[in-house]
């Protein structure tokens, strides 16, 4: 399970971010490539069982975060994270 785990940043990208608990609500595959196109979030994808059918989590997706507040709850603010910049992601840090 990837959409919907909870997990410690640990990138550089977003120094606010460093070390908080963030919650992943989306994945937008290739969002990190060149050929990207910024203005189409059409493939994001919110179910696992979708992500599980294109091959899980790559290098170059980008995945929709928002830090997990005092209270528990997920902040409004949401962030563009790549992958290797959480924690149960390092394996794909660069």
């Amino acid at each position: 399970m990837v959409i919907g785990t909870t997990t410690t940043y640990i990138g550089d990208e977003i120094p606010s971010l460093k070390g908080q608990q963030v919650h992943i609500f989306a994945v937008l595959p290739g969002g990190f490539s060149p050929e990207a196109d910024p203005d189409d979030a059409g493939d994001y994808i919110r179910l696992n069982e979708a992500l599980e059918r294109l091959g899980g989590v790559k290098e170059a997706d980008c995945l929709d975060i928002a830090p997990i507040l005092p209270d528990g709850k997920s902040s409004l603010d949401h962030y563009d994270a790549r992958p290797g910049d959480l924690e149960c992601f390092a394996h794909l840090r660069r």
